[in-house]
């Protein structure tokens, strides 16, 4: 295994993450994503990753910190402000989750899931004028 061999390469550790997301062994993911992390803090996907097996394990606040750093290293990485939107939203945080989806849809405006997220998020702070214009 290559582990075994370069315990200090990134890329293996970040692609044993994605392996070991996809068969849903998240907490073995996390451990994976935090030491590609460690070794390379310079890869956004590495944060986005690690901030969707943070969601799954419903550690919102870990994943949104997750999730700001893969946007600082990547400010037109759509899915981390999407998913920023989603983890914000699980909070209750709905101005910021809005925030979220408008950066994401400027970047990427024909994600169907984003606007209808966003009008929820509208929908939510009975602010139905703007929820209406989003669907």
């Amino acid at each position: 295994m290559a582990l075994e061999q370069d315990e200090h390469l990134s890329d293996v550790h970040y692609n044993l993450g994605n392996a070991l997301y996809l068969i849903e062994n998240v907490d073995e993911a996390i451990v994976h994503y935090q030491a590609a992390i460690k070794l390379n803090s310079k890869k956004p996907e590495s944060f986005y990753n690690l901030g969707n097996a943070l969601c799954v394990k419903a550690e919102y606040d870990a994943a949104i910190k997750a999730y700001n750093t893969a946007i600082e290293l990547d400010p037109k990485n759509a899915p981390a402000y999407y998913n920023l939107g989603n983890a914000l939203y699980m909070q209750n945080k709905f101005e910021d989750s809005i925030q979220s989806y408008l950066n994401a849809l400027e970047l990427n405006n024909k994600s169907a899931e984003c606007h209808f997220n966003l009008a929820s998020a509208y929908n939510d702070l009975a602010d139905f004028t703007n929820a209406a214009k989003s669907y």
